[in-house]
Formats: structure tokens, C-alpha cells, sequence
């Protein structure tokens, strides 16, 4: 199906380290698994995008995962003049938008985030749904559920890459599987109290935390602080990003601010 989407930066979006099962398969055509489906994305001229599923498919899964709701045009009248970098990482990153990822999926993922490159991430996650997901189709696997991990063999995540945190994985899969934590039950939660439910489970911090509110619990005042972002605050921001001006938008800004510092480093 045809779906005309502006402020859509497909490719941005597919590589700005919020999915790591969104990657490029060909010119202007994007392969992305999420939510226990699969889909092909192509460009088309004219802010028009080509769907490789069903208008009811689209209007149940993809719209609300690439968060097709949300008006990002309003973010470019808040910058101000005088933050000329921000401004720059804008026209840069305009496009990119949050996506409304499962949290379980989220979560594991970026546990197994930590201390690795995109790539890196990309090869585990990978991994983990050919060994422990259910075939969606040919060659495609969803990402495990709960249940699949709490009982996976630890010579088996090792061998999928995840080193060092095959425990806090391991633990994090039980205790959702258990019943010791609902996900779901989490969306009722405010920021504070959501922030602090997360950090429960192990190998959580709050760069985990801060990316798991945004991605999969929409909290789009979450503002993930990575070695890029730490880079952009020390060189652009010595007094902190100015959050405040920016009430219910300061994570979008941070995917741009993050997009633009790995550009400006030739990463993208």
C-alpha cells in the first residue's frame, strides 16, 4: 500500500540507533521487523512511501510504531537563534521520528546496548531472534519473548555476543516472564515513578532507562546520554541542554543532536 507521510526522513529514522532491526536492503528500500511483523518500506517521490503489507496492517502496526500522529513540524520554531548548532543538527535530522517500540523488545536491547557500536548490536539482536524467535517468514524472525529467554542456555547468549551481560538478560527475562514486573502495567506510570520501576532490573542504568521511556514508552522528555550526546553537551552545552524550552520534544531533539554528531564524525 501507498502512504503519503511528510516529515518522514525514512533512512535517518532506520539508522538512528533506536531499532536495531531497521536497516537499509537496497536504493530508497528499508527492511524493519518490529512488533512480530515484518515489512519492506520503500521512498517514493513526493513524501509517498510504499508499505509491503495491507492498509489494515499499516493502520495498526506501522502507523502507530513510526508515531505517524505526532506534528514534528512544530520543533524548528523553538529553536532560537541564537543556538546555531541545534539549528544545524535540525535541517540535518528533520525526519526522524520516535518510534513506538514493545518494551520488552526495547529493553533487552538496549541492556545488550551497552559498550557497543550500532553494528555490534545489530549482529546480537539478530542473533538472539534466530535462536530464540518465532519465524514470521522466510529468513525473518521476531524478537524473543519473555518466556524464551528466561530458560535460554548461557553458553547459547554468549555465542549470540552478549558477553558480560548474558546475566542481566537472563535475570531481566525472568523477571518480566514471572510476573515480578508487567511492562504493560508500566505505561500507567509517571516519569518519575517509571524511571525509577526500570532501574530495577539488573544492568539498568540511566542511560537505559532514559532510552527505553523514550522508545518504547513514548516519554519524549527522556534524553538519553550516551558518549556522542556527553560529546555535544561538553563542546556545545557546558551548562546543560536547555530542556525547558523545548517542554514534551527535548528527546526528539536529542535523536537529531545524536544523528548530527555521527554525521559531523562521518558514522552515518
Amino acid at each position: 500500500m501507498l502512504a503519503k507521510i511528510p516529515d518522514f526522513n525514512l533512512a535517518l529514522t532506520a539508522n538512528s540507533g533506536q531499532s536495531f532491526r531497521f536497516h537499509q536492503q537496497g536504493k530508497g528500500v528499508f527492511s524493519l521487523t518490529a512488533c512480530g511483523r515484518h515489512v519492506f518500506i520503500e521512498q517514493l517521490p513526493s513524501e509517498t512511501y510504499r508499505f509491503s503489507c495491507n492498509t489494515e496492517e499499516f493502520a495498526s502496526v506501522w502507523h502507530p510504531y513510526l508515531d505517524l500522529d505526532r506534528d514534528y513540524s512544530a520543533l524548528g520554531a523553538l529553536i532560537g537563534a541564537d543556538d546555531t548548532y541545534l539549528a544545524r543538527a535540525y535541517q540535518y535530522a528533520r525526519g526522524i521520528r520516535i518510534l513506538r517500540q514493545e518494551p520488552f523488545e526495547a529493553l533487552i536491547c538496549f541492556i545488550v546496548s551497552q559498550r557497543k557500536s550500532i553494528p555490534a548490536i545489530r549482529s546480537c539482536v539478530e542473533a538472539l531472534a534466530r535462536r530464540y524467535g518465532k519465524p514470521i517468514c522466510p529468513d525473518v524472525f521476531a524478537f524473543p519473548e519473555p518466556a524464551a529467554l528466561a530458560v535460554a542456555n548461557t553458553s547459547d547468549l554468549v555465542a549470540c555476543g552478549l558477553g558480560y551481560r548474558v546475566p542481566y538478560v537472563l535475570e531481566t527475562a525472568r523477571m518480566v516472564d514471572g510476573g515480578a514486573v508487567s511492562l504493560e502495567a508500566l505505561r500507567h506510570l509517571d516519569d518519575a515513578a517509571l524511571e525509577a520501576a526500570l532501574q530495577r532490573f539488573p544492568g539498568v542504568g540511566r542511560k537505559v532507562t532514559a532510552c527505553v521511556m523514550l522508545f518504547a514508552y513514548q516519554r519524549m522528555e527522556a534524553f538519553p546520554v550516551d558518549v556522542w550526546i556527553e560529546r555535544v553537551l561538553r563542546e556545545h552545552y557546558p551548562e546543560g541542554f536547555p530542556a525547558y524550552r523545548f517542554k514534551g520534544m527535548a528527546g526528539i531533539l536529542q535523536q537529531y543532536l545524536f544523528c548530527y554528531a555521527r554525521h559531523l564524525a562521518g558514522r552515518d
